[in-house]
Formats: C-alpha cells, sequence, structure tokens
C-alpha cells in the first residue's frame, strides 16, 4: 500500500457482461301400425369449460310415442334432456328425462419453479433527471457531505494544506452508462485507486471494473477520493487504519448520494479497488456490508488488525492478488505489514463472517483457470479466490493480469444469484 503509484490508464477493457357440444338427434323409427314412435334422449357433451351438455328430444312420428330418455352428458353439469314431441295419430308427447350429466375433469394449478435471476431494487432516484453536467465519456466531480466522522479523529489528523476538502466534505467522480435509462435501475461499480495523488484523485476513474474507457452500457461507475494527511500514515490514502475510521461514514454518504439522484439497483452495488483501493474495499466489507452486495481485490489491500467492529451481514468477495506481491503480500504473515498480516487472512475472516463451513475449492470459471471457489459458502454469498502471477505494480499493458484484475471481478459481480 505504501508504494506510491499512479494508477494506470487502460483503454479499451473490457465491457462486460447480465442477465419466459356437439349434440346428438334422437333418432325416428318408420311409422308402423299401432307401435309408438321412440324419441331417444340426444348426448349432449360437455363443453370445453365443464358446462352443460344439452341433449335435443328425439322426435316421435306416429303411434303411441314413449318418452325420450335423456342420456348423461359426457362431461361438465347434467345433460338437459327437452321433451320427445309425437306428431301423428293418438302418440303423447315423449318427456325427456334429465340425464345425470358427470362432472368435467378439472386439471390442477401447474406450480412454476422461482427464476435465480434476484429482483432488482430500485431507488429513491429512479426518474430523476441526472445533473446537465454529468457524462457518459468523462468523469464529473459530485461532492458529498460526510456525517457520524468521529471529532476525535478529525483534531488528531489535520488534512495537509493546500486541500480543498476535509474528512466532513468530500467528493467522488462519477461516469454513467451511455443512453442512461432514469426509469432502468442499474448497478453500481465504485472503485478505489492507489496511492500518491490528490483530494480529487477519482478523476482517474477508480480502477473500475467496467472499464477504463467509456461507452460501457451496463452500470454507473463511480469512483472514491481520499483525504490526504500526513497524520495518517506515510501514503496519504484511505485512513482506514482506525478503529474510529472516517471511512465507513464516507462510503455510506457517498451510497445514500448516488441512491438519491440516480436510478440505482440498490441490490448490485460493489466496491472494488487497487492498493489502497483494495485495503477500502475489504474494509467495506467489513462496516458497509449492509449497503453492499459486494466488493473485489485488484492487487494489494488487506483487512487491518486494528478498525471499526464488522457488521453481521454476509457479503460476496473476490480476490485477485499477487503472487509476487510484497508491499501487499499475501501472507499468512507473523509479523504485521501496515497493520495486516496479509490478504489471505482478510479472505479467511470473510469465509469465516460468510458462513462457509471449510477451506474445500473447486475451480470458478473456466475463463479464469486461476480462480477457485470455496464450495461451503452459501450460494448468495460466495467467496473466490485468484492468485496470479503478478508484482503489486503490475504492467498496465498486461492483458493477463488486466483480465483478472477488471473481467473476472465484473463477471463475479454481474453473475452473483
Amino acid at each position: 500500500m505504501n508504494a506510491r503509484v499512479l494508477p494506470p490508464r487502460i483503454a479499451g477493457l473490457f465491457a462486460l457482461t447480465l442477465w419466459l357440444g356437439a349434440c346428438g338427434g334422437g333418432s325416428n323409427p318408420p311409422p308402423s301400425s299401432g307401435s309408438a314412435g321412440a324419441g331417444s334422449a340426444g348426448a349432449g357433451s360437455a363443453g370445453e369449460n365443464g358446462s352443460a351438455g344439452a341433449g335435443t328430444a328425439g322426435t316421435g312420428t306416429a303411434g303411441a310415442g314413449t318418452a325420450g330418455a335423456g342420456t348423461a352428458g359426457a362431461g361438465g353439469a347434467a345433460g338437459a334432456g327437452t321433451a320427445g314431441a309425437g306428431t301423428a295419430g293418438a302418440g303423447t308427447a315423449g318427456s325427456g328425462t334429465a340425464g345425470a350429466g358427470t362432472a368435467g375433469v378439472m386439471g390442477t394449478a401447474g406450480a412454476g419453479t422461482a427464476g435465480t435471476t434476484a429482483m432488482s431494487e430500485p431507488s429513491a432516484g429512479c426518474n430523476v433527471a441526472p445533473a446537465s453536467s454529468d457524462s457518459s465519456t468523462s468523469w464529473v466531480k459530485h461532492d458529498v457531505d460526510v456525517t457520524g466522522v468521529d471529532p476525535a479523529f478529525i483534531s488528531a489528523h489535520p488534512v495537509n494544506a493546500g486541500g480543498t476538502y476535509t474528512w466532513t466534505h468530500r467528493n467522488y467522480f462519477i461516469r454513467l452508462p451511455t443512453s442512461y435509462d432514469i426509469t432502468k435501475p442499474y448497478p453500481v461499480a465504485i472503485g478505489g485507486s492507489g496511492c500518491g495523488g490528490s483530494d480529487i484523485v477519482g478523476q482517474e476513474g477508480g480502477y473500475s471494473v467496467l472499464g477504463l474507457t467509456a461507452g460501457e452500457t451496463q452500470g454507473i461507475q463511480v469512483a472514491m477520493s481520499y483525504v490526504p494527511s500526513a497524520a495518517v500514515n506515510s501514503c496519504p490514502g484511505f485512513a482506514d487504519d482506525f478503529t474510529n475510521s472516517p471511512e465507513p461514514p464516507y462510503i455510506h454518504a457517498v451510497i445514500a448520494d448516488l441512491e438519491a439522484k440516480y436510478c440505482v439497483d440498490k441490490s448490485k452495488i460493489f466496491l472494488s479497488g487497487y492498493s489502497s483501493g483494495a485495503w477500502q474495499a475489504t474494509l467495506s466489507g467489513c462496516t458497509n456490508s449492509d449497503e453492499l452486495r459486494g466488493y473485489g481485490v485488484q492487487i494489494g489491500g488487506g483487512l487491518r488488525l486494528h478498525r471499526p467492529a464488522c457488521k453481521p451481514n454476509p457479503i460476496a468477495a473476490i480476490y485477485v492478488v499477487g503472487l509476487q506481491d510484497t508491499s501487499n503480500p499475501i501472507g499468512p504473515l507473523t509479523t504485521p505489514n501496515d497493520d495486516s498480516l496479509g490478504s489471505a487472512p482478510s479472505r479467511d475472516d470473510i469465509l469465516m463472517r460468510n458462513g462457509c463451513t471449510d477451506k474445500t475449492t473447486a475451480p470458478w470459471d473456466a475463463a479464469y483457470p486461476a480462480c477457485l471457489k470455496y464450495t461451503s459458502c452459501p450460494a448468495k454469498y460466495p467467496v473466490v479466490w485468484c492468485p496470479i502471477m503478478s508484482g503489486h505494480n503490475p504492467d498496465p499493458n498486461d492483458a493477463t493480469v488486466n483480465m483478472y484484475r477488471y473481467d473476472a471481478i465484473w463477471k463475479f459481480y454481474s453473475t452473483l444469484p
């Protein structure tokens, strides 16, 4: 974390990837002397909806017509036999009796199985027009006031001279997706950069996992800025090394501002980062797990031994860590480095808090063979571990490293159940 590194600009990164009665007439026998015409009942067939089949009366001709016997309709309610009408001679009208129709069979409703895609949770900012200055091609700064910062922290850690921002008045940068739709709840990818910038370092883009170039349509990109203070540590950055850290209130303020001004899917807010930003990501998974769906490490980071208390909420997590990273080593370390025992103990902490029962792993995704998924974790809160051949300052043109640091993390986010 202590290396002063300006984040690389990586053009053309991969915009990821998200993501249904017939009735029978009575028979008429030929006339004969003194014999009745026998009118038989019409056989009413059941209608499609189980309505009564209508039996039509048989027509008696000459002689004494006897009653037509209405037979049962084949389905639905009773078939109604009408009287047989005697015509010639002394035959009396045959009286058709009602056929006893058997009830039609009602089909049982089919039980639809629930889909696996989680429903979106729209924020209050849906249907609110964004600021006229907001853009899908450049990063635009927004100021935010932060409440809940410990006054004792503010007094003990003055901001470096020459800056505009303080622990309670900060900023973040945003880039909207192309063709931003105010009625569509979007995922949010928040990113944090490494050390070595000013109090508007978010203008660099915060290592967004949605790509460092404009043009994507999948989500809202946000970049955090930090408050430089020489009293915090040797690398002015995210002040996460304190039990009364000002960073959890800052993260909360950014999320609240986003939800009020933009159409955000509150169930899909993620935070990632490189180096100092990775420390911020692991901290957020501890202190802001009630607001975030998942977090990601893009080389670097760890979880401080001295930090605010973790919330009890489980959270999805993916770690892309460098096997050759000596600044923020994987560990576990016997001696703390930057108040941490390494990124592996940070991973073990989230395994425990998510309720994973052991450390059994299996390949996560064939496209990312270095990544392993812990199989005993709850399906909704997976933990994925991706150790790759990289140092702390990866080559910005290394396509393989970038594939893991950006594409793999966004795929993890976008495929969560």
